[in-house]
């Protein structure tokens, strides 16, 4: 399946995920407001740790043997079979922290124990969660993209419906539970396409495999680097524009980085569905060089072209997405969307050095830049106010894709 039909594809699973995330936007704003914004922006960034872990961040590792393997079914048998149990331990060791830990992560995160029951009832179910994930990973491996993009849009519309109904029912709280209200149903929704595959999985520690253990484990490590930085990145800058401004400053810059991670969905899901696979099949540097220029040629002039009218109809789009009470977010945009551009611009050729496997550069990079992001971020903040977190963005991926480039160049030249 080459980049454009995957793209068409991913782009019917993309839109309905940008439609149902927005509404969810819509709804927590209306109900809650830049509070609740800020609230999930928290929440989302500590469950995302916490699932990276319960899933040993072996997804990644998966997809690319899984199409480096297609044409061996045995080994990709052995695979499957392994990953589930890597995650079924692991899982269940993270269920066990997280339930004995709730209230302690509710005052992390929210600086009150009142949210404890939605770290609970994550904890409870944090078995089908990581299992969701891993069931994607594997129809991402096996290139089974018409029931990969059938199991994202039934998770969207399911996750949107159950998010809504939560929220008025049980306002914040509620649309916090609603994540893992809807991981249940999904996974549901998961065991039935695997039956459809053939694929039956119940814990059987015989088919362990040490061999398929290390194959993991160099991805698991780099995954696990950014699974953990990027959330806590996120966090540590949420942290001191609420000490240093307010909740609600958090809740603007949380609504501006929202939007950014919504129209950026479907960039990122052709990468994840299309260039993973593609790139770890492809040996020849001429190959890598034509895949590359070409995501180059197709995703950046769409990106900035979708920036570009999202920055010229921002006044619409606060009203639209948001409430009137959102207006003050509107200087943010600017270097916001000038960074997206820099970001997919650099992980074009990120996702090169995560298919061919350079553990150590990767992860030095993703260290590197994250503590530059937020050292920048406190700079600026104290210098500019809250818009100075969108200048230390737009300036980190400018650097990270010079960065990528120095570091590729060799992989791609002839």
């Amino acid at each position: 399946m080459n980049l454009l039909k995957t793209s068409f594809y991913t782009s019917i699973s993309t839109a309905i995920t940008f439609i149902s995330g927005f509404i969810v936007v819509k709804v927590v704003a209306v109900k809650i407001g830049p509070k609740g914004i800020a609230f999930v922006g928290q929440f989302q960034n500590t469950t995302a740790i916490l699932t990276m872990l319960a899933t040993a961040a072996i997804s990644t590792g998966v997809i690319k043997y899984l199409a480096e393997h297609k044409s061996d079914p045995e080994k990709r048998k052995q695979i499957i079979n392994t990953a589930f149990l890597i995650v079924f331990f692991s899982s269940l060791i993270i269920s066990l922290f997280v339930i004995s830990t709730s209230g302690y992560l509710s005052e992390a995160a929210f600086k009150t124990k009142n949210f404890w029951i939605v770290y609970f009832l994550f904890g409870l179910f944090t078995m089908a969660i990581s299992f969701n994930v891993m069931f994607s990973a594997i129809l991402n491996g096996l290139k089974e993209i018409r029931k990969f993009t059938i199991a994202n849009i039934c998770s969207s519309l399911t996750g949107v419906t159950i998010t809504v109904i939560f929220a008025y029912t049980f306002g914040l709280k509620g649309v916090l539970i609603a994540s893992t209200a809807t991981a249940i149903v999904v996974f549901l929704i998961n065991i039935y396409f695997f039956n459809k595959l053939g694929i039956r999985w119940k814990p059987d520690f015989k088919s362990w495999d040490n061999r398929v253990v290390k194959m993991l484990s160099g991805f698991s490590l780099m995954a696990i680097v950014s699974g953990f930085v990027i959330p806590t990145m996120q966090i540590l800058v949420r942290d001191r524009i609420i000490l240093q401004f307010s909740v609600a400053d958090a809740g603007y810059w949380q609504a501006v980085t929202k939007i950014s991670d919504y129209y950026l969905g479907f960039i990122t899901s052709v990468l994840g569905v299309y260039y993973m696979p593609r790139l770890s099949e492809l040996k020849s540097k001429a190959e890598l060089r034509h895949e590359i220029m070409g995501g180059y040629k197709i995703i950046l002039p769409i990106v900035g072209a979708i920036a570009f009218l999202i920055w010229l109809f921002k006044d619409l789009i606060i009203h639209i997405l948001f409430t009137p009470e959102f207006l003050p977010m509107k200087p943010l945009f600017t270097y916001q969307l000038l960074g997206d551009f820099f970001k997919i611009g650099s992980w074009l050729l990120g996702y090169l050095m995560i298919a061919k496997a350079m553990t150590r550069a990767y992860i030095a990079t993703e260290i590197i830049f994250a503590a530059t992001y937020v050292a920048l971020s406190y700079y600026f903040m104290d210098q500019y106010g809250i818009i100075g977190a969108t200048y230390s963005f737009c300036i980190n991926y400018l650097l990270y894709w010079i960065l990528m480039w120095v570091l590729m160049k060799n992989k791609l030249k002839s």
